[in-house]
């Protein structure tokens, strides 16, 4: 039993073989995170828990990336420009990792079975960017604060640059005590 498990929550996917998970109560022990966050690893019993502090900041940088590539978008500059106050290493806290953790996770990173390996970002940049494109497609109500302002929102994007995010198709079966994100019963 992971820590995670003592708390309620939901399977987001897999990043690599690393659970993803969303709180569905605020956590504080093994590591801290609120419902409006993920968890990447679900603490003591399971690999480390690494928070993503805010989807909304994250979501910032992916579209940060993306603007200049897409020039129908430009105008969104203005509405991501407050969130863009954060690093993406300010974004991510590393609960329990050791040096070996680190390394692990990024030779994971640049692994041929991702759709989207590490090519030329940083670790962290990597992880945000992922997360922020992630949470842009699939949990805009995490980061509503931000996609609440985007007029059509996914018109102008033809296909994934950063997500490795596998989610669970419906109907298996997930450890998580709040079940799959994506599919309940």
């Amino acid at each position: 039993m992971s820590h995670i498990d003592s708390f309620k929550h939901e399977l987001v996917g897999y990043l690599g073989i690393i659970s993803v998970y969303h709180p569905l109560e605020d956590i504080d022990g093994d590591f801290v995170c609120t419902t409006n966050q993920l968890v990447i690893g679900g603490g003591s019993g399971e690999h480390p828990a690494l928070v993503i502090e805010s989807l909304v900041h994250a979501v910032a940088l992916f579209l940060k990336e993306e603007i200049p590539n897409i020039k129908k978008l430009r105008h969104w500059e203005s509405i991501i420009a407050p969130y863009l106050n954060k690093t993406s290493s300010e974004l991510l806290t590393y609960y329990e990792w050791t040096e070996e953790t680190h390394k692990e996770f990024a030779e994971m990173s640049k692994s041929d079975t991702l759709p989207c390996q590490r090519m030329r970002h940083e670790i962290n940049d990597w992880v945000i960017l992922g997360i922020g494109e992630f949470a842009f497609f699939s949990l805009p109500h995490l980061a509503h604060e931000i996609m609440s302002q985007l007029d059509n929102p996914y018109e102008e994007f033809l296909h994934m640059r950063y997500n490795n995010i596998m989610v669970v198709p419906p109907n298996f079966p997930v450890y998580s005590n709040g079940g799959n994100m994506f599919f309940k019963k």
